[in-house]
Formats: C-alpha cells, sequence, structure tokens
C-alpha cells in the first residue's frame, strides 16, 4: 500500500512532467486551439489547475471525515493516467476551463501554486490520511492518500495532451 509520502512524491513528479511539457511555449501557442482538438494548452492548464484546486479544497475538509465503515476501498494501483479511459464525463461543469488564464505565465504560475498548496498540506498534517475519506464524484470514496494519487494520475492523464497540442502548434509555427 502506497503511504502519503510515496503519493506525494508521485505529484511532485507528475507535476514537474506537466510543467516541463509547458516550457518554451509561445503567448500565441497557448492560446491556439488547432482545429478538431477540445482545448488549448491555457485551456488544459486551466482544467489541472481547477482540478488540483477541488482536490486541495478536499483535502482541506478530510479530516473532518472519518473513513466511512463499511465502504470498500478502492484500489491504489487502479489510480492511474488509465482510469480515466472509459468512465462516464465528470459532472457538467467540473473543472470546466473558462478562460482564466490569459498568458503562459499566469497559468504556469497557478500550476505551480496549486502543487505547492496540496503538497505543502500533505507534508504539514500528522494524521492518518487513510482513516479518513471524501466521495469523488466518478470514482467514489477516496481516502486522503487516493486523493493525491488521483491528482497525480489527473495530471498524468492530460499530459499525452498537452504533448500533442505542442507538437500541432509547433507544427504549424505557432510555437516559436
Amino acid at each position: 500500500m502506497i503511504d502519503a509520502t510515496d503519493a506525494v512524491a508521485r505529484f511532485e513528479g507528475s507535476t514537474r512532467s506537466f510543467v516541463d511539457a509547458l516550457d518554451g511555449v509561445s503567448e500565441q501557442a497557448w492560446r491556439l486551439r488547432p482545429m478538431g482538438e477540445p482545448w488549448s494548452l491555457a485551456d488544459t492548464v486551466e482544467h489541472v489547475v481547477l482540478a488540483n484546486r477541488l482536490v486541495c479544497a478536499t483535502l482541506a475538509r478530510l479530516l473532518a471525515a472519518p473513513f466511512p465503515a463499511g465502504t470498500p476501498r478502492f484500489d491504489d494501483a487502479a489510480i492511474s493516467a488509465g482510469m480515466f479511459d472509459g468512465v462516464a464525463p465528470p459532472p457538467r461543469d467540473l473543472a470546466e476551463p473558462t478562460g482564466r488564464f490569459a498568458t503562459h505565465t499566469e497559468g504556469s504560475a497557478a500550476l505551480v501554486e496549486t502543487h505547492d498548496q496540496l503538497v505543502g498540506w500533505a507534508r504539514g498534517t500528522a494524521a492518518d490520511l487513510r482513516a479518513h475519506g471524501l466521495p469523488h464524484p466518478v470514482f467514489g470514496v477516496f481516502d486522503g492518500v487516493q486523493w493525491i494519487l488521483f491528482a497525480a494520475a489527473h495530471t498524468d492523464n492530460h499530459l499525452p495532451q498537452v504533448r500533442a497540442l505542442r507538437m500541432r502548434t509547433s507544427s504549424n509555427g505557432a510555437d516559436r
């Protein structure tokens, strides 16, 4: 079973990979939504930031919520980027991008800020995060460690999207 320290390390690695994939993005490429793509780089980053903010807000309430007795445990191994394949879409308007970050700098700063908030909270609590749980709107009840793993998995899930958008924007000259 993964502990909180390992979950935080996984989240840190996911965020680092995500931020690295955005390195050198031009402002033109940041806003460009290639034909056939639902989101731009700006939209994708905003979505990840909003999802991480929701995880942080959940973690802030977590310690007041003992893990419900008799509730089945979600398998840690199932919390990966692949968990999003074939599931129903999240509830409407949940972490939906609306153009909050006009520039690459703003979006990257918000991504780092939510990363720091989540990591700071996790490292600052001595509580047993496995003893507390709150429901995810799609996947069921996660304990505290699993919420951190979810943030990492969600970030990992959008990394291929960022890389593909970078390739598409660079092929048309927008990423220069």
